[in-house]
């Protein structure tokens, strides 16, 4: 396996480890919207 190939795979798998800390903590993209608002945002209300 060429040493690029290792290379772009350590830093794929830190950065997928670095992105599932960050959600298990609370900090991933669902912390900055309202709640309500993404409910009734998935479910087709207008949410206001």
């Amino acid at each position: 396996m060429p040493r690029w190939v290792k290379v772009f795979l350590i830093v794929g798998l830190l950065v997928a480890a670095m992105i599932a800390v960050a959600v298990l903590a609370g900090h991933g993209p669902g912390r900055h919207m309202d709640q309500g608002r993404a409910v009734a945002a998935m479910a087709g209300g207008g949410g206001s």
